[in-house]
């Protein structure tokens, strides 16, 4: 409106031509095409990684992070347990797997997997102690699986000599039954993906409700020096917590039940593909292939992908800021102006899939 004014007392046969120049140039095409063509394109190259991108904030905050937090189980191993120890303290050992069985029917912890026994019936009333164990009703008693600590407080006498702190355990009110040791594979990739996001300068741990010396073992063998053990799920919130209030941005990554409260609170999260559904809900992202080696290309997508984004608002902003005066001088016919608006938005398009040719190493 200002530049029309200025022409009709100018030159009014001009008028019309110059102002028509400076709205075509004024358009903000390019500026609006800057984010989302990026985004588009950085969505595409994180599926092709096996990365699918749920939440909106998810890309942003990824390239922002310092410190990727671990569950153990299901997460950093394959989460496909086994029993390799059965230790009977009253019954015998059919016995204790049946009452075991049936126990962890009722749960949907990678651990649980371990116990599976073909035409077992899960018990009655059951009910998870997060981070602790299970308890329920079989035939007409209550017994109860678990780490030492939770079955001390189920049961009303004391436990037997050489109790170790890895191994789960079975009881009733009355007696301790048995105790089971379970081993489960860490992923083949797990040290290469910790690796990778150490030389992106960002530190890893390790957040399980697993027995220290667990937990220890695992963190030793894929080199994180940071771990927090036998951790209920309040413990993970407040560990992650303390962690963003020292100026921290989070990665959490997981997969169970126990680590729902955790994905959600953290700044950006990512859920294993072999998950729960609760799991996959709380995520921001959700890792469908379960390959952690990808999580440093991840995070190298979201780097690029804000660096391009600037690069298309640094151009899109600097041509309006040069071509604009220029129109409203006189400078800049119509179809000059078109063809620039053109120029400047296929700029814009054609550098955003610069992403998609980004390579994972």
């Amino acid at each position: 409106l200002l530049t029309w004014i200025g022409w009709q007392q100018l030159d009014p046969a001009r008028a019309l031509p110059i102002t028509v120049a400076v709205l075509v140039i004024s358009c903000p095409c390019a500026l609006s095409l800057a984010t989302p063509a990026a985004l588009i394109a950085a969505t595409g190259r994180l599926a092709r990684l096996g990365i699918l991108v749920t939440k909106g904030h998810a890309l942003e905050t990824l390239a922002r992070i310092t410190d990727a937090v671990f569950d153990k189980t299901g997460t950093l191993t394959e989460g496909r347990p086994c029993i390799t120890a059965i230790a009977t303290f009253s019954g015998n050992e059919n016995r204790a797997r049946e009452l075991a069985g049936a126990l962890e029917a009722t749960s949907a912890h990678p651990l649980a997997q371990a116990f599976q026994l073909p035409g077992v019936a899960a018990a009655q009333n059951a009910r998870l102690h997060p981070g602790s164990g299970i308890s329920g009703w079989i035939n007409g008693d209550e017994y109860a699986i678990g780490n030492p600590a939770f079955i001390k407080t189920f049961c009303g006498s004391p436990p037997p000599e050489g109790i170790a702190a890895d191994w789960l355990y079975l009881a009733s009110r009355q007696q301790w039954l048995a105790g089971f040791c379970i081993a489960d594979t860490i992923r083949a990739d797990s040290t290469a993906a910790v690796a990778g996001l150490q030389m992106h300068g960002i530190a890893s741990h390790i957040l399980s409700g697993d027995q220290p010396e667990t937990v220890a073992r695992i963190a030793q063998a894929i080199g994180i020096t940071d771990f927090r053990a036998a951790a209920t799920p309040e413990d993970k919130l407040t560990h992650l917590a303390s962690l963003q209030q020292s100026g921290r941005i989070v990665l959490m990554v997981g997969d169970g039940v126990n680590d729902a409260p955790v994905l959600a609170t953290a700044n950006v999260s990512m859920a294993m593909g072999s998950g729960v559904d609760v799991a996959h809900a709380a995520g921001d992202t959700v890792l469908l292939g379960n390959q952690l080696a990808h999580l440093p290309a991840a995070v190298r997508v979201a780097r690029f992908t804000r660096r391009i984004i600037r690069q298309n608002l640094i151009w899109a902003l600097s041509y309006n800021a040069i071509a604009l005066p220029l129109a409203v001088g006189g400078y800049v016919t119509p179809w000059l102006a078109s063809l620039g608006m053109a120029a400047s938005s296929l700029l814009v398009v054609l550098n955003a899939p610069r992403i998609t040719r980004l390579e994972e190493n």
